[in-house]
């Protein structure tokens, strides 16, 4: 009797919990239909590698997006009746889906996110408006040239040293003076 109860319960609980014997891992992966339903809740907007739960509403007053390709660049803005959190942890998921790499993350009411590419960054600033409303806006830029982002060694100046320990005066140069008087003003 007892025995039966045990099992009796075990298999209630496996049929409420939705597991199956033939997949108790968890790694199931979605069928085909499946897996173009979970795509097509996302929606590719102005830039090809940046996609967008197709519940928040586009603000196209607020968007400006300029160049193309790896030189494109500008600002997308959406809101919708969507959860805060479950927006973020969509966006980090197809974010990196799509090539992206998370640098920098800060959650809080406001969540800021950082991504980067080897020629693009992306910022995604995601706000719980209210207890209706989400907003989210995606700003994507190309990354500055490796060479110009390389920080340049200051010259070394060799300063002599005293005996006395002092410090060395600096030598002034003297700038040609000129007789004529000084301009006033832009007319000529």
């Amino acid at each position: 009797m007892r025995a039966r109860l045990v099992f009796s319960v075990v298999a209630l609980c496996m049929m409420l919990s939705g597991c199956t014997f033939s997949n108790i891992s968890g790694t199931a992966q979605p069928t085909g239909s499946a897996q173009g339903q979970a795509e097509s809740k996302f929606m590719y907007y102005s830039f090809p590698d940046v996609r967008v739960p197709t519940e928040m509403k586009v603000d196209e007053s607020q968007m400006f997006v300029h160049g193309m390709g790896h030189k494109q660049t500008g600002v997308l803005v959406f809101s919708g009746n969507v959860d805060f959190m479950s927006l973020t942890n969509a966006m980090i998921t197809t974010m990196q889906q799509d090539g992206w790499e998370l640098r920098f993350q800060f959650t809080s009411p406001r969540t800021l996110l950082l991504f980067t590419k080897p020629t693009r960054f992306a910022v995604l600033n995601i706000t719980d408006t209210s207890s209706f409303n989400t907003d989210l806006e995606i700003w994507v830029s190309p990354r500055p040239e490796q060479d110009s982002m390389m920080e340049k060694p200051l010259p070394f100046i060799d300063v002599p040293r005293s005996s006395s320990m002092s410090t060395p005066k600096p030598k002034t140069s003297t700038a040609p003076v000129s007789d004529l008087p000084a301009e006033e003003g832009l007319d000529s």
